[in-house]
């Protein structure tokens, strides 16, 4: 019996999801709560192209094949609706990655948004970017930094798994006056990005990215969902701290 436990729990979440979003699909969705990170990625693409800059995108080191591809995959959102704006203007951000796994998804999404907009030029060679093995942290860091000193960047935005190199990057960033978004699940990254910058996305805010950004019905089920399930974790902990306390 208790082998079944995790399959019903996978389709109670399936069918609340379902429900969800078919609930959302016919009215307007949920107000969602405003997060920093998300409220500065807004207008961004607006003002590189005012400035005849371009963004930098980096999606992280996580291998889509490891224990941090959520990471990965909230980052590619966050990357999906950037170059829909950019290759709308045809101006697609720089995407700059350091893992084997993540260039050729950065690249398809890329060259998706470009059909999409209709670019009359396309994604230019160069546009996504291999860096270093994610084994060589500072290496992958080094290359980043020089990305952004070598091009006319307006703004960094670094969603994905970093470790304590995204030091580097941060400090290069700010010397060079560059507005930084960084979010990670790392605390040594974050910590290294409080002193530069106020846009972060902590943790779990990073993997709200689908919802935020893109809006579907199904995202904000999912958000829904998980913010139902945090708060019932959260009261079954408290009462079980209670009962045992006052069972003592």
């Amino acid at each position: 019996m208790t082998n079944l436990a995790p399959l019903v729990i996978i389709v109670l979440v399936a069918v609340s999801i379902l429900l969800g979003s078919r609930r959302l699909a016919q009215r307007e969705g949920p107000a969602l709560r405003p997060l920093a990170g998300y409220t500065a990625l807004k207008g961004q693409v607006g003002r590189a192209i005012e400035s005849a800059s371009q963004l930098h995108i980096s999606l992280g080191r996580a291998s889509l094949t490891g224990a941090a591809s959520t990471t990965s995959v909230a980052a590619l959102a966050v990357l999906d609706r950037l170059a829909e704006e950019g290759c709308a203007n045809d101006t697609p951000p720089i995407t700059t990655v350091g893992d084997g796994t993540l260039l050729p998804l950065a690249e398809n999404n890329l060259r998706h948004a470009a059909e999409y907009a209709n670019s009359s030029t396309g994604i230019p060679p160069g546009t996504a970017r291999f860096i270093a093995s994610r084994n060589d942290a500072f290496a992958y860091a080094g290359g980043v930094a020089s990305v952004i000193q070598q091009e006319k960047i307006l703004g960094s935005i670094m969603v994905g798994h970093f470790g304590q190199e995204l030091a580097i990057v941060a400090e290069v960033a700010a010397r060079n006056q560059v507005q930084q978004i960084i979010g990670s699940d790392d605390p040594l990254a974050l910590a290294a990005a409080v002193p530069v910058t106020d846009n972060l996305m902590i943790g779990e805010e990073m993997l709200a990215a689908p919802a935020y950004m893109q809006g579907k019905p199904a995202q904000l089920a999912s958000l829904q969902l998980q913010d139902i399930l945090r708060i019932l974790i959260s009261l079954t902990i408290l009462g079980l701290a209670i009962y045992r306390f006052a069972g003592g």
